[in-house]
């Protein structure tokens, strides 16, 4: 499988694959908060969890987001976690659906922040998340967004349709 990588800090990366896993929703796990994968994940993320290279991981159908427990080892944690992916997909992945409500909130602080935000703030714009309730999302547009004739469009366009993307179970964002 090929992947796109791209820095979003010395820490924090993402690998885009280069084709949709059999995935719904996103699986969450954080060695930090103790909020291990849980059983219903795929074994990926506890392999790469094993090693003690990632602090944090988000998996979706076409990226993985991963933060190293220390930055300096940011490299070997990419090549692992692109190793552990290609050995898991030859092995023919069965398709799995994530429990909805699980990680809810970081789930979306991810996503916002490693695929909305770097978009919005192109244009000097930032987004923040204000709160959940229920199958909303609440977000706060900041910079240049704010106040933007376009706010709205972007909101539905890009924001809600990528939170629905990844995250089934919620149905709207509005914006505060």
């Amino acid at each position: 499988m090929i992947y796109e990588y791209k820095k979003i800090s010395p820490a924090e990366f993402l690998l885009f694959f280069s084709e949709q896993l059999p995935l719904i929703g996103t699986f969450y796990a954080a060695a930090n908060t103790k909020t291990e994968p849980l059983p219903d994940s795929p074994e990926v993320i506890a392999n790469i969890f094993a090693s003690e290279l990632a602090s944090e991981i988000l998996l979706t159908n076409s990226f993985v987001y991963l933060r190293a427990a220390k930055p300096e080892t940011a490299a070997d944690l990419q090549a692992l976690s692109a190793a552990e992916i290609d050995d898991w997909q030859a092995t023919g992945i069965s398709p799995q659906k994530a429990l909805p409500g699980q990680y809810t909130e970081n789930k979306i602080k991810i996503i916002l922040k490693s695929v909305i935000a770097p978009f919005m703030q192109q244009d000097g714009g930032d987004i923040e998340l204000a709160g959940i309730s229920g199958s909303t999302v609440q977000v706060r547009f900041l910079g240049k967004c704010h106040g933007c004739p376009y706010a709205q469009r972007t909101l539905k366009e890009k924001v809600e349709k990528t939170l629905v993307r990844f995250l089934p179970e919620i149905k709207e964002v509005i914006m505060l």
